[in-house]
């Protein structure tokens, strides 16, 4: 029998114990306990047989390493660690999505996954109680962390000064949820460990346990020292591009992220990073344009769905539509049956190429979704733009007879309507607009209304329109154009007195109905 079938066998056994002990009589349930006792003592049994293979395996590869001059003869604790070895530094902060109205993080920093110190040059080999470093190392590499705790404290009572039985039982005390005794003992080895790996290592503990509490000053402060110690140390450079992101310092983070790419960094987390960074910087900044790095990689397939997505999101917001389309396509291949993955192949395929492209794929997403209006309204505002203006008139007007105060289609009734040169009842629609309690609403509505004035050259009119859209929304990136037109027209400053009101275009025989103008 396989391992792989004999640990199936081992528990589907253990379910039905479970599943029979609830309807079970007494006599089965004793019957049942001696089963469930047994396949403890399996399981007991198994882990010492690991743990001795363990033994024997690292033993064995030292051996052959030290034969083969890879490894020196080394005495007494690490004096240094192989700047080449990743794994040997405790895990980056976990990222996720950031709120893409507000441009703030709300990713909490996470030293809950297993710290890799496999990668350190092994100077466990005939030590003084090699084999307690051993059976504490293999519970802990079996995520049996209060049995690694018990194995290593007891190891420090013998061997005190031993640095990586020392880190080894500071993540164990950590990962068993005893964090203020862990945070003693990162203390204690970051100001006294010779190590500068085992230092910084330490630090970049403290970072983390400090930013879990979100205090981002105390924690990038811990990540600079893990840096000082060990400059190569990629988890803590990520870990500092964070905090400064969690801290609103988003071009000391685009900066420190850029660091670890042009270094060729390949992990996906640092580019989202960065990419979550410009976005952030860009919303606040219209003229703001940060270059992405050279080394910042195509999207590919072996990419999770979640990554992906949130990467199509960050691109299309950046502009970059070649690559939200490349995330898009894989994701279409992986769900074939979701309307969003093939409403944003569509969208960014239109962007790209135009409407002939494009809109069979966003009728695919409409026919996999066709109770979702948005999808409809991106159908019927491709048609606008292909000039098709009384089809697109029609497909507004399909949603906003189920759903009258759908803002999209009344916005696309207005832009419609403006393309037909009616622009009066454009401004009876874009008016209620501008008394919307949303103030991307109110925006919208000035932005029309500025718009329409442009129509009419009417400079003065719509430049006070323009001016009173919400700066730095990221939605309205034209403004500053539109502005600069107006003021060439004018030839001067805006004479206050001389604005037209917004209520200019409010009086009686307001369309309130945009399903029926």
């Amino acid at each position: 029998m396989k391992l792989e079938e004999w640990f199936s066998a081992l528990r589907s056994k253990a379910e039905t114990i479970e599943r029979k002990w609830p309807t079970a009589s007494q006599d089965e349930k004793l019957r049942l306990a001696e089963e469930l006792f047994e396949l403890r003592q399996v399981s007991d049994r198994v882990v010492d047989l690991w743990l001795q293979f363990e033994e024997k395996l690292s033993i064995a590869i030292r051996h052959i390493k030290q034969l083969e001059g890879e490894y020196p003869q080394l005495e007494g604790e690490y004096p240094s660690a192989d700047a080449s070895q990743p794994g040997a530094a405790a895990p980056a902060m976990e990222t996720t999505d950031v709120n893409a109205s507000s441009g703030t993080q709300h990713d909490d920093v996470s030293s809950t996954a297993a710290v890799n110190l496999e990668t350190f040059p092994a100077d466990v080999a005939g030590r003084p109680f090699e084999h307690m470093y051993r059976k504490g190392e293999g519970f802990y590499q079996l995520r049996l962390y209060q049995d690694a705790r018990q194995c290593f404290a007891e190891l420090l009572k013998e061997s005190p000064d031993w640095e990586s039985g020392r880190l080894y039982y500071a993540y164990s005390l950590l990962f068993s949820e005893a964090r203020e005794e862990a945070l003693r003992e990162f203390r204690l080895l970051s100001r006294s460990a010779q190590s500068p790996v085992v230092a910084a290592i330490s630090y970049n503990a403290i970072g983390c346990m400090l930013a879990e509490e979100r205090q981002w000053l105390e924690a990038a402060q811990a990540f600079k020292t893990a840096l000082e110690h060990h400059p190569e140390q990629r988890e803590a450079r990520f870990n500092l591009a964070l905090c400064y992101l969690q801290d609103d310092d988003v071009q000391e983070a685009l900066e420190t992220i850029e660091s670890l790419l042009h270094e060729g960094d390949s992990d996906w987390e640092a580019q989202l990073l960065w990419l979550r960074a410009a976005r952030i910087l860009q919303a606040r900044d219209e003229s703001a344009q940060p270059l992405p790095p050279d080394l910042l990689k195509l999207p590919t397939r072996k990419l999770d769905s979640e990554t992906l997505r949130e990467m199509a999101s960050l691109y299309e917001s950046l502009g970059n539509y070649h690559r939200a389309q490349v995330c898009y396509h894989f994701l279409v291949e992986r769900f074939p049956r979701e309307g969003w993955a093939w409403h944003g192949l569509a969208w960014n395929t239109w962007l790209i190429a135009g409407t002939r492209r494009a809109l069979t794929l966003m009728k695919k997403a409409i026919s996999l979704a066709p109770d979702n209006p948005d999808f409809t309204f991106s159908y019927g505002w491709m048609l606008l733009f292909d000039g098709r203006v009384d089809d697109a008139l029609a497909t507004f007007r399909s949603i906003l007879s189920n759903q009258r105060d759908h803002r999209l289609a009344q916005s696309g009734l207005i832009t419609a309507y403006e393309r037909l040169g009616d622009t009066l009842t454009a401004k009876r629609l874009a008016a209620p607009f501008t008394e919307d309690g949303d103030p991307y609403i109110r925006s919208l509505g000035y932005y029309h209304l500025g718009r329409i004035a442009v129509a009419e050259e009417n400079w003065r009119l719509a430049e006070h329109y323009f001016r009173r859209v919400l700066p730095h929304s990221g939605h309205f990136q034209e403004i500053p154009l539109y502005l600069q037109l107006c003021a060439a027209k004018l030839g001067g400053p805006t004479v206050a007195s001389e604005l037209l009101q917004p209520e200019t275009v409010t009086g009686a025989g307001i369309c309130t109905d945009a399903a029926e103008c």
